[in-house]
């Protein structure tokens, strides 16, 4: 479904020699600054992934943040600062045209890590985009425009779209499915 970064800041941690156990040195935590950009995905990684690097635009969802913005290969880094003992993950996520001007993304459900590892399986049709997700939560997707309607296992369903592109939609974990939905 797409590539992850992610950027942890641990400075301040370390071996205590004489308490013979890792403890916290406050004086030594300091926030860390950097950036990621696309083209750091090492798409190559994987042979089903290696296509997934040549998209046009991507979505960039940062887990922590909880912000979603859109770059391309020759957009400027997304530049950040860490604070000690955290961390951000980014998702990239290649931006695909449906029909007409409609450009879709699927984030997955943000409240697991890689939400990005609880896409199954996408299927575009048209200006259909067919979704098996595994896992209960909020599942995140970008579109450009408002979907006409949402279906969760084959019942339609209310979600939230804004006008920034995010689309929400609550997927609950159905124990009899394994916690397989069809979105």
């Amino acid at each position: 479904n797409g590539g992850v970064i992610g950027a942890f800041n641990c400075q301040g941690a370390g071996w205590d020699t004489k308490l013979h156990k890792f403890r916290g040195f406050p004086e030594c935590y300091k926030p860390m600054t950097g950036s990621v950009h696309v083209t750091e995905v090492e798409w190559d990684q994987n042979k089903d992934a290696t296509d997934l690097g040549n998209a046009e635009e991507y979505v960039v969802y940062s887990n922590q943040g909880e912000k979603l913005c859109l770059m391309t290969p020759k957009s400027e880094p997304i530049k950040f600062i860490i604070q000690p003992s955290t961390f951000e993950i980014y998702s990239f996520v290649p931006v695909t045209k449906l029909g007409g001007n409609t450009r879709f993304a699927s984030i997955g459900l943000t409240n697991m890590f890689n939400s990005g590892g609880t896409i199954l399986d996408i299927e575009y049709v048209g200006s259909c985009a067919k979704i098996k997700v595994k896992g209960g939560g909020k599942f995140l997707a970008y579109s450009s425009e408002s979907p006409k309607k949402f279906q969760l296992n084959g019942f339609e369903v209310a979600f939230e779209w804004f006008s920034d592109g995010k689309l929400f939609i609550n997927v609950p974990w159905i124990e009899q499915a394994c916690g397989v939905s069809d979105l």
